[in-house]
């Protein structure tokens, strides 16, 4: 198994018989289409670092891509074709050789576990613990219960690749959402997303006393276009 890491949230993964492309809306270089494998495009939500309709015109250099969004992504009816699916949160579904289940966001649109070819792979869009500094005691309280609520469906689920935010807007609590996650579901491979250019937040994690014995399978980003090969 293949991982790439394209820009932001947006990553590849290519197994033997398939490849999966999450929330790529425009920005970075797309690996090459590996021949003869069935590529998947997943959108999370609507948010224009999450999902750009220029995708769509990637169909055909990527043979026949399918597209899986979030429901909360309007199309129009002539945009509507037989291979988007639409998919709302909390959601079981059979889509080609995947099988996907949908988690709500504690923002906008859905998380995706994914189910394939013997691997199981989360991405979590924008479901994260977003801790804002100038929200009230109130909000902030509800957006934990809110995340801690979705990541129980996950509890005891092992994942072979986890897709998971590392949001240094969120000052102090940068992290929280990633160390509930990794102390609730057993990971082979996780790595931070959404942190745009700011790949020193991935040194700054690895030295938080609190995440010392959770980062054994972490993967630090470096560069656009960063592959890793997993076994």
């Amino acid at each position: 198994m293949k991982v790439t890491y394209i820009y932001h949230s947006s990553f590849a993964v290519e197994l033997e018989k398939s490849m999966l492309i999450f929330d790529y809306y425009g920005k970075g270089d797309l690996p090459e289409r590996p021949a003869g494998k069935q590529v998947y495009f997943l959108n999370s939500h609507s948010h224009p670092d999450h999902f750009s309709k220029t995708i769509f015109n990637l169909r055909e250099q990527f043979g026949g891509a399918e597209y899986v969004l979030a429901r909360e992504i309007r199309l129009k009816p002539e945009e509507k074709k037989d291979w988007i699916y639409s998919l709302k949160p909390e959601t079981d579904v059979e889509i080609g050789n995947l099988k996907i289940r949908t988690l709500k966001s504690t923002d906008l649109g859905v998380a995706f576990m994914v189910e394939t070819e013997g691997r199981r792979i989360y991405h979590a869009g924008d479901l994260n613990w977003w801790h804002w500094e100038g929200e009230d005691k109130a909000w902030n309280n509800n957006m934990a219960a809110n995340y801690k609520r979705e990541i129980k469906e996950l509890d005891g689920c092992g994942m072979d690749v986890a897709f998971v935010p590392l949001d240094g807007r969120l000052e102090n609590a940068y992290y929280w959402g990633m160390k509930y996650f990794l102390e609730h579901v057993p990971v082979k491979a996780v790595f931070p997303m959404h942190c745009w250019d700011h790949y020193e937040i991935c040194q700054k994690v690895q030295d938080e006393p609190s995440m010392q014995g959770l980062l054994e399978h972490f993967h630090p980003i470096e560069y656009k276009g960063q592959e890793w090969t997993l076994c």
